[in-house]
């Protein structure tokens, strides 16, 4: 019995074991512990007087991890870089287990300070080398090469090969520039910069930069290699922290991206296939990260284009971004642009590949609509499939040794007096938090889901380097993490999912195939992975690629393109398995077309005409506005003017710049005329325009819509403006043919809404400048002309009793109860979607076709069409877009409040959101005590604030007692009509990109369907808020029973970059084309094939 007992307690405790096993196995990762793999590494910082933060404030960045068989047994070793302790090396038994051969390899190095490591084979002997990155405060800072000797043993050898560089080092990478068949290398280097350095050091620095401060490019000529950084054009002063390669624009031909800290600009190098490299990244960008970390490069969406993610330092953490995270002041961020570099802001970029045009490609940046722009202090991104599900996913170190923007313990430290014995005593004070990396799932539609904690890897670190490889051999990959003061962890890989492995034979100079690509085909996915080694921050990947398969039991196709143009092909490939490829058995590949097949759309250049917007600075009265609402137009307007049957065009002008006439002539050409009232009216900001018959005497008369933030409220430069037509062309001003409506307007719309044959017109209220968000009064002009002259009456208040609607952007005309009589729709800025119901003549607010509050959003147009043919009018409505800082989810909500908080007789904003459930002011302590001085003395240090929630500030009385709006989605939708009520879904992802300022519709691949083209974007955001600038514009086609699909712009050919406010067709030589007008930027034509 005795016997049996212990049988059952013994199986009893090894169920419990198996099970907590399996607990831990659930997840994608396992942590492994350095008593099981033997690798104990530890990037120990050894802080002394002479060596701390106020003596070498870059002590935080850390050191690298290298991943690579160093003895060719078929197991990946690891080498990781100290700063104040010794490299180390250690070699993969296998199992997961390692041993550390540091000093018999002889690479533990000295009392340098080492930082980024790759494995490269520099002599072609078949066997990996080691290239060491060397930085630090003082002392001899030559980077280091470790020869593998071919017997675990290794030789420092950088200055034999002449790649030992001098400067202060961060990163190298491998890669064949100039195609001549072997690696050449380029340096990444960090020149020690004073942290508050003006934007004017840079600048002149840029122009003139020391051999020990630019980062380098070496050429391989075979036994040694020379430095050619002058001949290739890559001479430079960036603070740089990371060279990442990959072929961004698909000739072939590796190109360099270089991420830079603060606010020396980032360069995108495009390789010019003649030995040179020319910088395009403010072509190829509209923002970059501020202070850019590291970067990797891949395909993350499988449309076989490279893209790349740079992370930066904003906190996801409501608390941790209020009290450690520097801020972007306004003169911070417009020195930084004004003097030539870039739009740079504080938070991760995901740089999506949208075309290439000729040699150039482009990017916009997409972190906030995937969900990963906030990661807290970033280093390390790793693009890849960390689930074998067949789309790449994304794991990203992070974490600063001691919080040095701690912005109230150096506010404090500031105040006193700090001798040189004293330094070591306040760099231990800073306050130090350990946070966790963040992983993030692909979602397979541009988003990625935060799986940090469900993947097992959500334990709390001071990480820097991070690198993934498959350790055992089992076909997914396991992530290896250099931290400081902390051992480094390997997480193993728990993946289920189908794989294959794919190495490379190269040539005997480029031995592992470096910059070629690999395709992969199943039943179900298209893949693409260009090998490239140095990845991240400081680290390297082995040296073959990995591709999940997720449950794809067929691969149709393997294809590599080799770095010379060779491809090779192997169909119908077992799974789970390791195929290798060798450039022996590869072909020449002919007639290679990179061009893009613009199937629908083609950008032209015919007029040269530019808005120009004029000074004025919203922020002077409204602290905490927004966004600019003197930015706003212009407004664009089509037709034949003049009678000869060819459309003309007018484009409004901002205050002080005349409305711009082009009247087309018969070859195409178009000639620009002025009137008599042109010089005068540049007073007024031209917002919407139309041109319609409003006499209905045969011609074409011209409404303009007035607005702007600048004018004081209620004054005659906001009255909009009619212009009578003469019948050839002529205008003229008509001063009484509308009413004194002294309100900032944005939009009109026209319909014969009493059906008494004449247009009227619904003019929609923008704001009262210099009150945001107070609503502006709205008008419904009933047209009342006679053969006398052009009149419109404000309509009878009995008739239309709805002057404050709100914040108005848009309105439509439609039927939609199918009454026979025309209906109106508004939206706007925080309101719902707003529908009139047409009741012959009078108009009464209908609520019953859909939830009201469901529809609050910052709606910026809105178009009805039948786009189902199912005998009633749908609606497609643009709204903010899901790429920008402001977000809702559900129940939370994102809010204005308006009131005089503290009681000087001046309207306040306050802007909220949600983190982590909680309602929180937006703004910091900084810029919300601007605005009411006493939140500094309510709250005596950011710490307090940065914990303080919205009724914490500004009491539950005081917000109950404001004008306050919210909204609950910021997504562009379609309203499909069923007849009895609308049902709303989202437009597809591309749509939610930035704002959509204008939809137009047209059935552009002649299917019998309505299709849509909408463009947007929003320049005029404040500094803390990166511009909405995702769009390029998007063609959507409408498919029954399918709904609308994004037409990528690589297919459709439609590019439409900028601030757009507005778009219209126009017709010349019997071609249709798209006129869109920019804030402050040149008009655009838009060919329609």
């Amino acid at each position: 019995m005795k016997r049996l007992n212990l049988l059952l307690l013994i199986s009893s405790l090894f169920i419990v074991f198996v099970s907590c096993n399996n607990s831990s196995d659930n997840k994608q990762f396992t942590l492994l512990s350095s008593s099981s793999t033997g690798v104990d590494f530890i990037n120990q910082l050894k802080e002394n007087d002479t060596m701390n933060y106020f003596t070498y404030p870059y002590i935080y960045m850390g050191g690298g991890v290298s991943v690579g068989d160093i003895n060719n047994d078929s197991l990946d070793d690891l080498f990781f870089t100290g700063n104040m302790a010794e490299n180390r090396l250690y070699l993969n038994k296998g199992n997961l287990e390692f041993d550390d051969i540091t000093t018999m390899a002889g690479v533990g190095g000295d009392d340098k300070w080492y930082t980024g490591s790759t494995m490269i084979d520099i002599n072609n002997d078949g066997y990996l080398d080691v290239y060491v990155s060397v930085a630090g405060l003082n002392g001899i800072k030559n980077n280091e090469l470790y020869v593998n000797n071919g017997d675990n043993t290794f030789t420092e050898m950088a200055s034999e090969y002449g790649i030992d560089d001098i400067g202060n080092s961060v990163q190298a990478t491998f890669f064949d520039y100039d195609k001549d068949g072997d690696l050449d290398l380029y340096v990444a280097n960090y020149p020690m910069t004073p942290f508050d350095a003006p934007r004017s050091y840079y600048s002149y620095k840029m122009q003139n930069t020391d051999d020990d401060e630019t980062d380098n490019l070496y050429r391989n000529d075979g036994l040694s290699f020379t430095r050619v950084t002058e001949e290739a054009g890559l001479r430079t002063y960036g603070l740089s922290l990371s060279a990442t390669v990959g072929d961004l624009n698909n000739d072939s031909y590796p190109d360099i991206y270089i991420s830079n800290d603060f606010s020396s600009p980032d360069f995108m190098y495009m390789n010019n296939g003649d030995g040179t490299f020319t910088d395009i990244v403010k072509e190829s960008t509209n923002q970059t990260s501020f202070y850019g970390m590291g970067v990797d490069i891949a395909d993350f969406n499988n449309d076989q284009y490279l893209d790349y993610i740079q992370v930066d330092m904003d906190a996801k953490d409501n608390r941790r971004s209020k009290a450690n995270m520097a801020s972007m002041n306004p003169d911070l961020f417009w020195s930084t642009v004004n003097y030539g570099f870039h739009y740079q802001y504080m938070h991760n970029t995901l740089q999506l590949n949208r075309r290439i045009e000729g040699d150039k490609p482009f990017f916009s940046n997409i972190s906030r609509l995937s969900g990963i722009s906030s990661t807290d202090w970033s280093w390390g991104p790793l693009l890849a499939d960390f689930d074998n599900d067949g789309w790449k996913d994304l794991f990203i170190s992070n974490g600063t040794r001691r919080e040095i923007n701690n912005k109230d313990y150096f506010n404090e430290i500031n105040l006193r007096p700090m001798s040189n014995d004293s330094l070591l005593y306040y760099t231990n004070q800073i306050p130090s938090e350990a946070i966790s990396n963040f992983a993030f799932k692909n979602n397979k539609d541009l988003t990625f889901s935060d799986v940090s904690v469900d993947w097992g890897l959500d334990d709390k670190n001071f990480s820097n380097g991070a690198t993934y490889a498959d350790l055992d051999n089992d076909g997914d990959l396991e992530i290896i993490v250099n931290n400081i003061d902390q051992e480094a962890q390997i997480y193993k890989n728990n993946s289920a999912n189908n794989f294959i492995k794919v190495r490379l034979k190269g040539s005997k100079e480029n031995v592992f195939g470096i910059d070629s690509r690999v395709y992969i085909e199943t039943e179900n996915s298209s893949q693409m992975q260009e090998l490239t080694m140095t990845r991240g921050f400081q680290s390297s990947v082995s040296p073959y690629l990995n591709f999940g398969l997720g449950n794809d039991n067929i691969i149709s196709s393997a294809k590599v393109v080799w770095s010379n143009g060779n491809t090779q092909e192997i169909k119908n490939v077992k799974i789970n398995s390791t195929i290798e490829f060798d450039i022996i058995n590869s072909k020449s590949q002919t007639n290679i077309d990179s061009k893009e097949s613009n199937l629908y759309f083609e950008s032209v250049e015919l007029v040269r005409h530019k808005h120009e917007e004029n000074q004025y600075n919203d922020y002077a009265k409204e602290v905490l506005l927004p966004h600019e609402n003197s930015r706003l137009g212009p407004g664009i307007a089509t037709g034949d003017i003049n009678g000869d049957n060819l459309d003309d065009f007018i484009v409004g002008g901002a205050k002080d710049q005349p409305t711009a006439f082009y009247f087309q002539n018969i070859d195409g050409s178009f000639t620009k005329k002025n009137f008599s009232f042109s010089k005068s009216h540049s007073k007024y900001e031209d917002m919407d325009m139309i041109l319609q018959d409003f006499d209905n005497d045969g011609d074409l008369d011209l409404y303009i819509v007035s607005g702007g933030n600048e004018f004081e409220p209620n004054t005659p430069i906001l009255k909009d403006r009619i212009y009578v037509n003469n019948g050839n062309g002529s205008l003229k001003y008509i001063e009484n043919a509308i009413p004194d409506n002294y309100s900032s307007g944005m939009r009109l719309s026209h319909a014969d809404y009493d059906q008494d044959g004449d247009i009227d017109l619904f003019v929609g209220g923008r704001l009262v400048p210099g009150s945001y968000p107070l609503p502006a009064d709205s008008f419904l002009l009933e047209n009342i002309s006679t053969s006398d002259g052009i009149k419109f009456i404000n309509t009878d208040k009995s008739n239309f009793p709805f002057r404050d609607i709100g914040l108005v952007t848009s309105s439509v005309w439609t039927d939609y109860n199918n009454d026979d009589w025309i209906d109106l729709i508004v939206v706007g800025e925080w309101t719902p979607v707003r529908f009139f119901k047409n009741l012959e003549g009078k108009f009464s607010e209908d609520t019953s076709m859909i939830d009201s509050d469901s529809t609050r959003g910052w709606w910026y147009d809105i178009v009805s069409e039948d786009f189902d043919q199912d005998g009633d009018m749908d609606l497609v409505i643009g709204n903010l877009g899901n790429n920008y800082k402001y977000q809702t989810s559900g129940d939370e909500t994102f809010d204005i409040f308006y009131n005089d908080f503290d009681k000087n007789n001046t309207g306040d904003i306050v802007l909220s959101y949600y983190n982590d459930g909680e309602q929180y002011p937006l703004r910091g302590r900084q810029c919300s005590s601007d605005q009411i001085p006493a939140i500094k003395m309510k709250f005596q240090d950011y710490d307090a604030f940065s914990i303080a929630t919205l009724e914490d500030v500004y009491t539950d009385s005081a917000l109950d007692n404001s004008l306050h709006y919210f909204s609950k989605t910021f997504s562009s939708v379609y309203l499909e009509n069923t007849g009895s009520s609308f049902v709303m879904s989202k437009l597809p992802v591309l749509s939610q990109l930035s704002s959509t300022n204008k939809i137009l519709k047209r059935d552009v691949d002649k299917d019998g369907y309505m299709d849509i083209l909408i463009s947007g974007n929003m320049y005029n955001s404040e500094v803390e808020t990166p511009r909405n600038d995702g769009s390029v514009g998007v063609y959507l086609r409408y498919t029954p029973g399918k709904g609308f699909d994004a037409i990528p712009t690589q297919v459709s050919g439609l590019f439409i970059n900028g601030d757009v406010k507005d778009m219209e067709f126009i017709n010349m030589n019997n071609t249709d084309y798209i006129i869109s007008a920019k804030n402050d930027d040149l008009i655009e034509f838009t060919k329609i094939k």
